[in-house]
């Protein structure tokens, strides 16, 4: 991959991972909790990558007031300590899945561009 074509994947590939973090954000649920624990959408973020500049991952890492992560639970459901089943609030993957053909497509696009425009067409 030519300098050009790479940052320009590069950045599109930021744009289109902060779009699904904002966009995880939004859905994410809010609950207040007098314990300390940390609200998810709080600690949503994007992080580079294994392929450095190109790559980028949606992060989301809350914990609760014992420092055990919390995303999967409230993704998922599980049971309180008191015996309830509390029920699932994804807001992760439904984005993920969502926004998947689109993400593909507008890096395509943009590395296409980039093409054409160092063949000069």
């Amino acid at each position: 991959m030519t300098p050009a074509v790479r940052k320009a994947a590069g950045q599109e590939a930021f744009l289109q991972a902060e779009e699904m973090a904002a966009q995880m954000r939004r859905i994410a649920p809010v609950a207040d909790e007098a314990s300390g624990g940390q609200k998810v959408r709080d600690h949503i973020f994007v992080e580079e990558g294994r392929l450095g500049d190109v790559s980028y991952v949606v992060i989301s890492d809350a914990k609760d007031a014992k420092g055990r992560p919390k995303a999967s639970r409230v993704e998922l459901g599980h049971v309180a300590a008191n015996g309830r089943q509390v029920e699932p609030s994804p807001y992760f993957y439904p984005v993920v899945r969502s926004s998947q053909r689109k993400v593909k497509r507008r890096l395509a696009n943009a590395m296409r561009r980039a093409i054409k425009k160092e063949a000069g067409l």
